[in-house]
């Protein structure tokens, strides 16, 4: 017995479906690049560790470490987004710490935030006099959501606890 093509359409599907329709869905050429070549070469554009050689040909514009971290969870590529962690990590200092962790999109990377919360108490002293924790403290504009306010004061709230007098 033979199906019809109308027989062929019924067959369920129960692969699941990643809707992307969502402004926060969106993603840069760059990284896209970046995750594409990952697949594909086991390679991307981040800025550490710095590169020597000169790099072949097609190879993608250097990536926004965060994006690239964000979207290889998304994408699910655990070993881009381990490669991402090492980068950021690595890279944080006393005058982006505050700009990093009072992002809204920390607020969902536990690792990640946890990362930048005890690097910002150790150095708590030379982090409170840099323009990153003025802005993060002082600069609450109209287009912040609560939610964003609720997860800096959160993160206000957690710091005062844990600094020593």
């Amino acid at each position: 017995m033979t199906q019809s093509s109308s027989d062929l359409n019924e067959v369920s599907d129960d692969r699941e479906t990643i809707y992307l329709d969502d402004p926060s869905d969106d993603i840069d050429f760059v990284t896209l690049h970046n995750i594409l070549y990952f697949i594909y070469i086991a390679c991307v554009n981040l800025p550490l560790p710095k590169r020597v050689e000169a790099l072949p040909g097609g190879y993608p514009d250097e990536a926004d470490p965060f994006q690239l971290y964000r979207n290889a969870d998304k994408f699910l590529l655990p070993s881009l987004k381990t490669v991402c962690l090492y980068n950021l990590q690595n890279s944080v200092a006393v005058e982006n710490v505050a700009e990093r962790l009072f992002n809204p999109d920390c607020e969902d990377h536990e690792g990640l935030k946890e990362t930048y919360f005890n690097y910002l108490i150790a150095n708590y002293d030379a982090v409170k006099d840099t323009e990153g924790w003025k802005c993060a403290v002082c600069d609450i504009t109209d287009d912040v959501t609560p939610s964003t306010v609720r997860y800096r004061l959160r993160l206000l709230f957690d710091i005062s606890k844990k600094l020593k007098h």
